[in-house]
């Protein structure tokens, strides 16, 4: 219910009901095609979770009491909602981010191979950047036409780039692959607990998407493994050494904001900036691009502090509209580095946008007018090292994904054979809409709905169509419009046990499905300097590429988004078995 404002006080943690359960943040979708419950033997695979936290309620009590306090205590808080309205109540204002009270049971096979994976795509991502004139562009043209209003606009902001002149060559990307496991076969308890254990254990994790843009929980991530990994010293279930693995995203993506400001401060001193007097600036920053009543602040916040704290670099945040009205060109359009360097107002001073970080544009939503779109066209075409910059945002679009599954197209991108193998081996079915003859794919679809997604070019969660909103979508459509969409297989996981804790209080204790997402970090040189030619076949500059942590998301069976921030999942970690 609505609080009195006398009994909130800024940055309050709050502990409150159950109530959003059951307010819309769980979907319910036909039970008889549930992802398969692996019921039994996870259960004895989970024997100890299951007794200690079944021993009484009062212990269970104490336990979700202790992983509350432990939220609160450090920080795995998000903005607090109004349980009617699940509207924000205010500025400042907390509560614990939902969580899992216990680690998600997942395959030691599946989760290295999604950390195996993730360097690879780091590569291919870049590689298919590089070649925006040659190969990208054409790849998402469909979806464009289909979505002028958004997809289409970037692909006319990054024509615009290509046209004028790249001005920075060196783009960060803080990438995170997410997968769901996948069983061909559901399971039952009539099908046996040998049966069921043998399904579980060979489950193969399945990209869901690939994320270049605002790729967030790296912090509260991290915090959600110490946390269990702190549950468990008190003596909790254990499943052998390393059952729970160290999360170092918070730190990774750190370093690799860290390295882009290292690397712009080096181009500035080529060029003659040796001073933060070029430009009559008092400091060059990172930029944060934030989204007007964030709720995830925290995550967020807990990154600005690690780099002020770790790396000795400042971090300030602004919105697409702020950038549009109140930054500048250094030198209108003079081209070189010093001319396009972004400044800011902050304060009394000025500061020079040595990395903008983007943890908005990855919305319609975030552009409601010119403006935005105004701000977010001033930052590609300053010397500003973008993350992502507007070639990787393309990339991160969902008919990328589907043409890369096509055949012949990955190994491009691949260093080998066997790393096309690797990463194929992770892709759903993913079919064109909109395109050439479609009309087996759209058949397929209305005839068996239960089994496929309908994807737009979108991101944030809450986006994707299902079951009867599928068929009604598919059925109203023009042949354009569908190609805004892609159709996917849908992934059908074994579920485990699970206890999800929203507000202080356990609102499902029940089976759960989850969904990993591995963190890259990637800072590279593009090896066609100017960014017209497209072609990308020089050899590129590596600065950092590396794999860092993860995040797990853990939901009930009856959900089919995943978003935390959206509502629909809480936050976990894996206990590898």
């Amino acid at each position: 219910k609505p609080r009195s404002p006398m009994k909130l006080l800024a940055c309050s943690f709050l502990f409150t009901g159950a109530a959003a359960f059951a307010s819309g943040t769980i979907h319910s979708i036909n039970s008889s095609h549930r992802p398969s419950v692996v019921r039994s033997s996870l259960f004895k695979i989970n024997h100890k979770i299951q007794m200690s936290t079944k021993a009484s309620e009062e212990e269970e009590e104490a336990l979700v009491q202790t992983a509350s306090s432990y939220c609160a205590s450090n920080g795995i808080l998000m903005g607090a909602r109004d349980r009617s309205t699940n509207q924000p109540l205010g500025a400042n204002i907390y509560e614990p981010a939902p969580f899992s009270l216990h680690p998600t049971l997942l395959p030691r096979a599946a989760f290295d191979k999604a950390y195996e994976m993730a360097v690879p795509f780091n590569n291919v991502v870049h590689r298919a950047a590089s070649k925006y004139d040659g190969w990208l562009r054409d790849a998402v043209k469909t979806a464009a036409e289909g979505d002028k209003d958004f997809t289409g606009k970037m692909l006319g902001l990054a024509d615009d780039v290509v046209q004028k002149g790249r001005v920075q060559n060196v783009a960060l990307g803080l990438l995170r692959s997410d997968y769901m496991l996948h069983c061909e076969a559901g399971g039952s308890v009539e099908d046996g607990e040998d049966a069921q254990k043998r399904q579980f254990d060979s489950a193969i994790p399945l990209q869901v998407e690939l994320n270049t843009i605002a790729s967030s929980f790296g912090c509260l991530s991290s915090k959600i493994t110490r946390m269990h990994q702190h549950l468990e010293s008190l003596g909790g279930p254990t499943t052998g050494e390393g059952a729970l693995p160290d999360n170092g995203a918070a730190e990774g993506v750190a370093e690799g904001l860290a390295m882009a400001l290292k690397e712009y401060q080096r181009q500035r001193e080529e060029h003659g900036g040796k001073s933060d007097d070029a430009n009559d600036i008092d400091e060059v920053v990172v930029v944060m691009v934030v989204q007007p009543g964030e709720t995830n602040s925290v995550d967020q916040r807990d990154l600005e502090f690690l780099l002020q704290q770790k790396h000795g670099v400042r971090l300030v945040r602004r919105s697409l509209n702020e950038l549009a009205t109140a930054a500048s060109m250094s030198n209108g359009d003079g081209g070189d580095f010093l001319g396009r360097e972004l400044i800011i107002p902050d304060g009394d001073k000025k500061v020079a946008a040595g990395v903008v970080y983007y943890r908005a544009g990855y919305t319609p939503d975030d552009y409601p007018s010119d403006t935005e779109w105004e701000g977010r066209g001033k930052v590609e075409h300053s010397a500003a090292i973008k993350c992502p910059d507007i070639f990787y945002h393309v990339f991160g679009t969902k008919k990328v994904q589907q043409v890369l599954a096509e055949p012949n197209v990955l190994r491009q991108f691949c260093e080998s054979d066997e790393e096309e193998k690797l990463l194929s081996s992770s892709f759903a079915g993913l079919y064109a809409l909109g395109e050439g003859d479609d009309s087996a794919a759209v058949e397929a679809a209305l005839s068996n709905p239960h089994g496929y997604v309908l994807k737009p070019q979108r991101e944030g969660g809450g986006n994707n169509l299902y079951d009867d909103d599928l068929v009604r979508e598919l059925k109203s459509m023009s042949y354009e419009e569908r190609g805004a969409f892609i159709l996917m297989q849908k992934i059908m996981p074994p579920s485990v046990p699970g206890k999800l804790v929203r507000g202080g209080e356990i609102v499902y204790d029940g089976p759960t499905v989850c969904e990993l997402g591995v963190f890259g970090i990637s800072l590279r040189r593009y090896s066609n300097e100017s960014g017209k030619d497209g072609d990308g076949d020089g050899d590129d500059e590596i600065l950092l590429n590396k794999v860092v942590g993860h995040i797990l998301r853990a939901k009930s069976v009856q959900t089919d988004e995943g978003g935390v921030a959206a509502g629909y999942a809480f936050l976990s970690s894996p206990r590898v078995v």
